[in-house]
């Protein structure tokens, strides 16, 4: 085949990818004309940066000993923060894997501060549910009871704080425990277990019960997430207090 027989079968494309070799090439010209000297100053500027930072020290040691500094203190914060927030249990609600088995240790300390309870709200003339808003079936696993202790702490300065404000009736207690306890992908940085409890009666009282929350005399104040006092229905004296508090767990806050 001649060039003559090749062009004539061949033309479309031959003009077809000269046409493509003429365009880059006046587009490469074109690139280069308007942008070219814009190139060349980046590359330099690029070279420049990368010198700079193969041979000099990016901080000096005045810098380095301030961020140490400052690091020790966002640290002391942290731990300040951490122990104002997160909720202590005292000895008698601490669940000891040393005393013997956790449902042991649960039905024993149950009882005991259920009866404590109910004989001192007896005679200081507060009603309370019986439950004290723990699970009609006891929990069998060790971390939900080791919660549940821990909540029922709560629950313990929660009406013995209501008690000596002369709150009338608590009328419901409910603990919560934090519902991505079980799930797989775990409770995060801080784990909430919630203990919802209903006072009413006269308000007095229950603005004092509010009052000496956050002024205990024997242990932290409690943490109140929210709080709605509401009129009683039928009774133009009373009023009903619904209360949110929240006993946190902090996971690596230090860290």
């Amino acid at each position: 085949m001649d060039l003559n027989d090749y062009w004539q079968e061949n033309k479309r494309f031959v003009v077809s990818v000269a046409s493509g070799v003429i365009v880059f090439v006046i587009g490469t010209m074109l690139v280069d004309k308007f942008f070219g000297a814009d190139l060349q100053q980046q590359k330099r500027s690029v070279a420049s940066t990368e010198g700079k930072l193969r041979s000099e020290a990016m901080y000096s040691s005045s810098d380095f000993t301030t961020a140490q500094k400052e690091n020790e203190e966002l640290k002391s914060a942290v731990d300040a923060l951490s122990k104002a927030v997160a909720f202590q249990p005292r000895p008698q609600f601490k669940f000891d894997a040393q005393k013997g088995a956790a449902s042991n240790q649960y039905f024993t300390t149950v009882s005991g501060a259920r009866e404590q309870l109910l004989t001192a709200c007896g005679r200081g003339n507060l009603r309370i549910p019986e439950d004290l808003g723990l699970p009609a079936l006891s929990p069998t696993r060790e971390p939900e009871i080791v919660r549940y202790l821990e909540a029922l702490d709560l629950v313990d300065r929660a009406v013995r704080t209501a008690l000596a404000s002369g709150v009338e009736r608590v009328d419901k207690i409910q603990i919560q425990l934090d519902p991505k306890l079980a799930s797989k992908q775990g409770v995060g940085e801080v784990e909430h277990t919630r203990v919802l409890v209903t006072l009413s009666g006269h308000p007095g009282p229950l603005t004092q019960f509010l009052l000496q929350s956050q002024n205990p005399k024997d242990y932290a104040p409690l943490l109140i997430e929210k709080c709605e006092m509401i009129p009683a229905r039928g009774k133009v004296d009373e009023a009903a207090l619904e209360v949110t508090l929240v006993l946190a767990r902090l996971r690596g806050a230090q860290s």
